[in-house]
């Protein structure tokens, strides 16, 4: 395999396996609003669109310690993130674009989307810094799993136990609410919230999961490795 053939399977053509709930209902829309986009708007275009979503719902967070009813704008904001980075892909394909190159662009948008964010949330009143540092933690090490994966087994992990980068999406859109309801801003000025308690705990798991899964595909990748040794011998 080549190095444009590796780009190809990294960033735009790798089949996907353990995909999300909403996997092929989000496909679906997002074909539709590729061929809906207008002419004159690249792939490119609409990482940027999704990247600049991010910031506008990660600035609404940081707003929101200040201005509470910054609070209202996360959810549309989030949004934006989602249409950009949704659609680019698949209009990149819709045009017969380079996907390598649309690729990079996606997942930079992505990877920078999502740590911007979660850092935004250290800084509301909505989380504590303490669990956006858990949080983050486990989206890098996920996010390192995933691309090493698709480097080394050519398969690309679009989701763990049934949630997604979308679902991921509407856990950030909405948390705000949901904290508000739990009391979270009030309870973060306490030795030890509990949504630290919670959210480090739950960290801790899916982290020892992802050791699991880990040792997990290195036996398999050994098995195979094995047996293509013992074909080639024979």
């Amino acid at each position: 395999m080549n190095v444009g053939e590796l780009a190809s399977r990294l960033f735009g053509g790798a089949p996907g396996r353990g995909q999300s709930f909403l996997y092929g209902a989000e496909q679906r829309l997002a074909q539709r609003m590729a061929r809906a986009a207008p002419a004159w708007i690249m792939p490119a275009h609409l990482s940027m669109i999704g990247a600049a979503g991010a910031v506008l719902a990660a600035a609404a967070l940081v707003g929101c310690r200040s201005w509470p009813e910054l609070v209202w704008l996360t959810p549309p904001a989030m949004l934006v993130n989602w249409y950009g980075l949704t659609t680019d892909l698949p209009l990149a394909r819709l045009r017969g674009g380079e996907l390598p190159g649309a690729g990079m662009a996606h997942h930079v948008s992505e990877l920078f989307s999502h740590i911007l964010l979660i850092v935004g949330y250290g800084f509301s009143p909505f989380l504590t810094l303490r669990a956006a540092a858990a949080i983050l933690v486990c989206y890098l090490l996920f996010s390192s799993y995933a691309y090493i994966r698709a480097a080394t087994r050519h398969v690309q992990q679009m989701a763990y136990i049934g949630l997604g980068v979308t679902e991921f999406r509407i856990l950030l859109a909405f948390w705000p609410f949901a904290a508000i309801a739990l009391g979270v801003p009030e309870s973060q000025h306490d030795p030890l919230p509990a949504i630290d308690v919670a959210v480090i705990g739950l960290a801790l798991v899916a982290v020892l999961g992802l050791f699991v899964k880990l040792f997990k595909d290195g036996r398999r990748i050994a098995a195979s490795s094995a047996a293509a040794t013992r074909s080639r011998e024979e």
